[in-house]
C-alpha cells in the first residue's frame, strides 16, 4: 500500500496484493463487476490479479486488486496469528 491507497477497516489483502491511489480494484462478488480506484471497502477480501487492456502493439494483462469476498468468521481465525504479533509489538 502505497501513495494514496485507502484501505477500509478490516480489510484483508492477500500476498502479493500492491495497491497505489491509481490501482485499479474490481469486485467481482456480485453479478457484475464494480471497479474501485485506489480504495478497498470494509470488510473486502483481496487477491493480485489482472485485466484485458488494448494497446497498440496488442492486448496485454495489467496488475489489478480483486475483491473475492468479505470478511468472515474464518477469515478471522486465519489472521488471528498476525492480530497477536501486532498487538504484542513481535516482529517477524
Amino acid at each position: 500500500m502505497v501513495e494514496g491507497a485507502r484501505i477500509g477497516k478490516r480489510a484483508v489483502l492477500g500476498a502479493g496484493v500492491t495497491i497505489t491511489g491509481s490501482s485499479k480494484i474490481i469486485d467481482v462478488t456480485g453479478a457484475t463487476p464494480v471497479e474501485y480506484k485506489g480504495y478497498v471497502p470494509a470488510n473486502s477480501v483481496v487477491i493480485p490479479g489482472s485485466y484485458a487492456k488494448q494497446f497498440p502493439a496488442g492486448e496485454f494483462h495489467v496488475p489489478c486488486a480483486i475483491i473475492i469476498g468479505q470478511r468472515k468468521a474464518s477469515t478471522d481465525l486465519k489472521t488471528s496469528l498476525n492480530d497477536a504479533l501486532r498487538e504484542n509489538n513481535v516482529s517477524v
